[in-house]
């Protein structure tokens, strides 16, 4: 009878023993779980975000693009911005090398299926550069300019940034 209690008080040892572990590894998979789940979110959020290099062949296409980006960044604060300046033979070797994202030009770049472009109007504004100097036009109407992309690249940020600069201009 001694040998069956003491049978018995192993027996439930042991099963106290199995349900703790059980309860312990199933709270660690959920904990495993949630950090794997926040972890996703986290890297399909700097995803999201990036870096959206554009370059414009004068300064009148940059105020307007710059304002763009202004805007844009209010919506997604992590987005980085880089804006640059050229000549159009510059710029057109810099989008097909992939330094840059979206190029604005004077005139329309030759025909070619790896890029995409749109006509746009913009307006040439007076603006004050950092020095303080006010640059005016001298003909103050609405230009024609061509914004360029590389047609393969589907990132939403280049897609937004042309819808909202060519919405501008109208």
């Amino acid at each position: 009878m001694k040998a069956f209690v003491e049978g018995l008080v192993l027996l439930g040892g042991f099963l106290a023993v199995a349900a703790f572990c059980y309860y312990a590894v199933s709270k660690l998979g959920d904990f495993l779980d949630q950090n794997q789940a926040d972890g996703d979110a986290a890297y399909d959020q700097w995803e999201e975000q990036g870096d959206l290099n554009i370059a414009a062949a004068n300064p009148w296409a940059m105020q307007a693009g710059s304002q763009v980006l202004k805007d844009m960044k209010r919506e997604h604060p992590n987005l980085h911005c880089t804006l640059s300046m050229g000549e159009e033979p510059e710029l057109l070797h810099a989008l097909d090398a992939g330094d840059v994202d979206i190029v604005i030009l004077y005139s329309k770049a030759e025909r070619n299926k790896a890029v995409r472009q749109r006509e746009v109007m913009l307006p040439a504004q007076p603006f004050i550069n950092e020095d303080g100097v006010k640059i005016t036009p001298i003909h103050p109407a609405m230009q024609s300019q061509f914004v360029a992309w590389n047609n393969q690249d589907r990132r939403p940020f280049i897609l937004e940034f042309v819808q909202k600069l060519c919405g501008q201009g109208a």
